[in-house]
């Protein structure tokens, strides 16, 4: 009896135990499944969220233009993609945008190499543009050539036309976009290389000095293909080289200017794609993956070659040494003679 008494007593016991450990183990499974299910549900929020592309400048401009057609092509990858244009203040208020949204990777700068080229003239930013964001991405390069009018520059190759140039000093203008624009700053390259002399006339923006380009009234430019393509297939307009360190797929047969003879006459222009310095490095990654596969895309690259944009991609480490390069050679040459007084 009193064996029996001590097997129940043990056997109660071994079932209080084991009730207590299910008790346990249901506890656990509750909370893991709440903070599960929690987890779900932010990743799905954010997920969810609209991907902003702010463009900082008018619609139209190439990055706006870049941006629709990226735009369409991230969604499934990122969801829901807007463009947002933020002119004024010379891409400024833009920037400032992107900079006072949240650093969560959803808000992403559309830039052209601008800024790059601001900061290296000692432009007046309220912001730095290398410290204060982070390389997603270069989405294309805008290559630029050196166009002539050959009715009033007949000239038919480059070392021909900086022989008459050189021959001619101060007779001949050309044009660009402003004081301080790519276009103003490739040709300050050449006339500081060849010691040229030429008569330098700014516009607000390239497609304003087209129509006095056809007139005669200026005689070359150093620009983008969009500008002057559709002079170039009827012959009024001439390209001589491109500024590019490398010959570009939008006009293979264009020498750059070190294969027609003049060196040191180099920019590489560009679009990409930057955030906030402290945004997520997972989100940097993810954007820059849905990037490149959209850039491989057929309907893309048709798109962007007939705006003038070869393709780019890569790594954001590899945008963020092109931008460390370019800003490197624009403040080489904001430390010239005549880009300073240009300038002042």
């Amino acid at each position: 009896m009193a064996l029996a008494g001590m097997n129940n007593r043990a056997t109660q016991r071994a079932h209080s135990t084991v009730r207590w450990a299910i008790g346990v183990c249901a506890g656990v499974m509750f909370v893991v499944a709440t903070l599960t299910g929690t987890s779900a549900r932010a990743q799905v929020g954010a997920s969810n969220r609209a991907m902003t592309l702010v463009v900082p400048f008018s619609p139209g401009a190439a990055n706006d233009t870049l941006a629709r057609i990226l735009a369409p092509q991230l969604k499934t990858a990122l969801g829901s993609v807007v463009v947002d244009n933020r002119p004024g203040a010379d891409g400024a208020i833009g920037a400032n945008a992107v900079l006072n949204a949240p650093h969560d990777g959803h808000t992403v700068l559309v830039a052209p190499d601008q800024y790059v080229i601001a900061a290296a003239l000692g432009e007046a930013q309220p912001f730095d543009f290398e410290r204060d964001f982070a390389a997603v991405v270069r989405t294309n390069a805008l290559p630029f050539f050196l166009v002539t009018n050959p009715k009033m520059l007949p000239a038919e190759n480059l070392a021909a036309v900086v022989a008459e140039l050189r021959a001619r000093p101060g007779q001949y203008t050309y044009g660009s976009a402003g004081n301080g624009s790519p276009h103003n700053l490739a040709m300050l390259m050449l006339l500081q290389h060849e010691h040229l002399d030429l008569v330098h006339v700014p516009y607000k923006g390239m497609g304003q000095g087209i129509p006095d380009f056809i007139a005669g009234r200026i005689q070359l430019v150093i620009t983008g293909l969009p500008a002057v393509s559709s002079h170039l297939k009827d012959g009024r307009l001439r390209v001589l080289a491109t500024v590019g360190t490398h010959r570009t797929s939008l006009r293979p047969d264009t020498p750059t200017f070190a294969e027609a003879g003049v060196n040191d006459v180099q920019m590489d222009t560009w679009l990409g794609l930057l955030v906030p310095r402290d945004s997520p490095r997972a989100m940097i990654e993810r954007i820059n993956r849905a990037v490149n596969a959209a850039l491989q895309l057929p309907e893309v690259r048709e798109q962007m070659a007939a705006q003038g944009m070869e393709i780019g991609g890569g790594t954001p480490q590899e945008f963020a040494a092109i931008i460390q390069t370019s800003g490197a050679r624009y403040r080489a040459l904001a430390q010239s003679t005549q880009i300073g007084k240009l300038l002042q």
